[in-house]
């Protein structure tokens, strides 16, 4: 008797937990564009944010498809808002805004990167040449990433920014990348987000300041 009872209540509470989960929201199905959202973030541990002081950023945004051999550059009124928003957040940490031809400690990178296709696996270095050390007066060398970086598979629209340290250059003539962001999810190309998209980068890098 005590099994027969055991099993009635067993099969009582699936039911009752069936019957309650098909009453309950999906929460996929009812996340906000803006909560569906991923703003991931890497910085170089060896690196001290303090000792720099100046940065430069570039003046367009490369674009990266795998539907095409080479990257493009634009500047659409979300380019134009993100470098704004970019810069003035660099600003608001105390770094100080300046031409590239003025030696500046810190290059800003930013791309756009369309794939098409999903199980693509995401690798930060593979952008770097469209913004080569030449474009910021370092001609022969070359863009390196340190370990920290994680793989991540992607099948939609993101934006990267990438801020590489221009005084301190490898021995093999390499400019480190001390800080990158990547983000993912609905409406990361829409202009009216590039603002927040920006603030929520930068509050999750509380190191990325020199005050």
């Amino acid at each position: 008797m005590k099994r027969t009872i055991y099993l009635l209540s067993s099969i009582a509470a699936l039911a009752a937990l069936i019957s309650f989960s098909g009453c309950g929201k999906d929460p996929l199905k009812d996340m906000t564009a803006e909560e569906s959202r991923i703003y991931i973030t890497n910085h170089d541990s060896q690196a001290n944010f303090k000792s720099y002081a100046t940065f430069s950023i570039v003046d367009s945004v490369a674009v990266l498809s795998n539907r095409a051999d080479t990257a493009k550059k634009a500047l659409t009124d979300y380019d134009k808002q993100l470098i704004s928003s970019v810069s003035a957040a660099m600003q608001s940490r105390g770094y100080t805004l300046v031409d590239k031809a003025a030696k500046p400690d810190l290059a800003v990178a930013l791309t756009r990167i369309d794939n098409s296709f999903t199980n693509v696996a995401w690798n930060p270095g593979w952008w770097g040449g469209a913004w080569g050390p030449g474009y910021w007066g370092y001609p022969g060398g070359g863009w390196y990433w340190p370990s920290y970086y994680v793989v991540y598979q992607v099948n939609e629209k993101q934006t990267a920014i990438d801020v590489f340290d221009l005084k301190n250059p490898t021995a093999d003539n390499k400019y480190v990348s001390v800080w990158n962001a990547l983000w993912r999810g609905s409406g990361v190309w829409n202009t009216d987000n590039v603002a927040s998209m920006v603030q929520a980068s930068f509050d999750q890098s509380t190191y990325l300041t020199n005050k």
